[in-house]
């Protein structure tokens, strides 16, 4: 290993890989995060999570169609 950088060669080479993945993680993570999609705060989570129960129990009966509509749409101005 007589180069220029010596016995270090590698491990800058890898010091510099890992700052690509690093920067490249980033800029992907900073994309995704300002798309907007409520699903992504936990409120957002929140509020599909109540509308898939007050959907799954309309679908076994538990509610009829007055509470289900009247439910979805106070869930709908809670967001």
């Amino acid at each position: 290993m007589g180069g220029v950088f010596g016995g270090f060669g590698l491990i800058f080479m890898a010091a510099c890989i890992a700052i690509v993945v690093l920067i490249i993680f980033a800029i992907v993570r900073a994309l995704q995060g300002g798309n907007g999609s409520s699903a992504s705060t936990p409120q957002g989570y929140a509020q599909n999570q109540a509308l898939q129960i007050l959907q799954e129990r309309y679908a076994r009966g538990e509610i009829d169609e007055t509470e289900f509509n009247e439910r979805r749409r106070v869930l709908g101005k809670s967001g």
